[in-house]
């Protein structure tokens, strides 16, 4: 017997389809909500690298050559770790290193440069996790549109980036 050459149909799958389901719908806002936050977090370190204590020049490259390390970090914990405790992990020693930052006197250059490098090879490996993490959590129908709004939403949290690095700068907000 010949068989049909006609392909069979594929399902059209549409944006809404993120949105269908509780449990996808849940998924897919918190992918958004991570991409976009983790975006704002490591663009944020990057384009305020020249503004930190010491030289610029060597900030810079400290920054780039934190990002080499974290990827292989990355890669290793992906594939001996769980994804889920692999990313939060790193996620919460990005965050939390920055966020002692503010604790740091202003006589300790040194310390806070290194814990900003710390928290920025910390949100560098979350978001190489992030690629591979992200493509694991959807069926195979809306896998790619998944992919696509949340790198969107990464974008976006890229062009707003500059904005937090600028208020980093201002004293005051009267001024």
């Amino acid at each position: 017997q010949m068989q049909d050459s006609k392909p069979q149909e594929q399902q059209k799958a549409i944006l809404l389809d993120l949105f269908r389901t509780r449990n996808i719908a849940t998924i897919t806002i918190m992918s958004l909500l991570l991409w976009f936050f983790t975006s704002v977090g490591y663009f944020g370190l990057s384009l305020s690298t020249p503004n930190w204590h010491g030289n610029a020049y060597i900030n810079c490259f400290l920054s780039a050559v934190t990002e080499v390390p974290a990827y292989v970090i990355a890669w290793l914990l992906l594939r001996s770790l769980p994804r889920r405790y692999s990313l939060s992990g790193t996620l919460f020693l990005g965050g939390g290193v920055v966020l002692f930052v503010q604790l740091v006197p202003a006589d300790f250059n040194m310390l806070s440069v290194g814990l900003v490098m710390v928290g920025k090879f910390g949100i560098t490996a979350a978001f190489s996790m992030l690629y591979v993490y992200n493509v694991e959590l959807y069926p195979t129908l809306v896998r790619n549109m998944a992919v696509g709004a949340t790198s969107t939403a990464s974008r976006l949290g890229s062009i707003i980036a500059p904005y937090f690095v600028y208020l980093g700068e201002t004293s005051c907000i009267s001024c």
